[in-house]
Formats: structure tokens, sequence, C-alpha cells
């Protein structure tokens, strides 16, 4: 498990680019002690919108998975875009 910690910000990608300077900077150290392993990015909140970012917009750091909880602190109808009128 690597723990990335971040400060809270809304400049979000520039929080990604700190993960993932942070993460690169273990990556290859665990490499050479356990060898090639998935990454599977886990998060809470303002942290699960970090890691769908890190995936959708950073190809180059490839995850075999994400564990999204509390996506956002919004209730599903103001979350997602046309709820109600789609399952209500």
């Amino acid at each position: 498990i690597v723990a990335t910690p971040y400060q809270l910000s809304f400049d979000h990608l520039t929080t990604c680019d700190e993960i993932i300077d942070k993460f690169e900077k273990v990556a290859p150290m665990l490499a050479r002690e356990y060898g090639a392993v998935p990454v599977v990015g886990v998060g809470h909140s303002c942290g699960s919108l970090l890691h769908v970012l890190i995936t959708s917009l950073f190809p180059d750091t490839p995850r075999a998975a994400n564990a999204l909880l509390s996506y956002n602190n919004r209730g599903v109808g103001e979350a997602v875009p046309f709820f109600e009128e789609l399952i209500v």
C-alpha cells in the first residue's frame, strides 16, 4: 500500500501532478522488490475525484482499477444529471 497524502485544493490538476510525482518516486523501488504489481487507486470523497482525474487525464499512469467511495457530497439527484427524469 502506498499512501500519497496531498494538500486539499480546488486546483485539482496540480494536486494530481503532485500525487503522481510522489507515487513515481517510490514505484521503481517497489517494482524491484516485488516485481510488476497492478496499481489500484483507492479514494474517498476528494480522493475519489482525484483518482478519476488521474485515470482519465494521465494515460501514462495506468490503473488496473479504482475503488471510489463517496465520490462527492451531493445527493444523487444533484450529482447525476437527469437522474430524476431517468430513474424516478
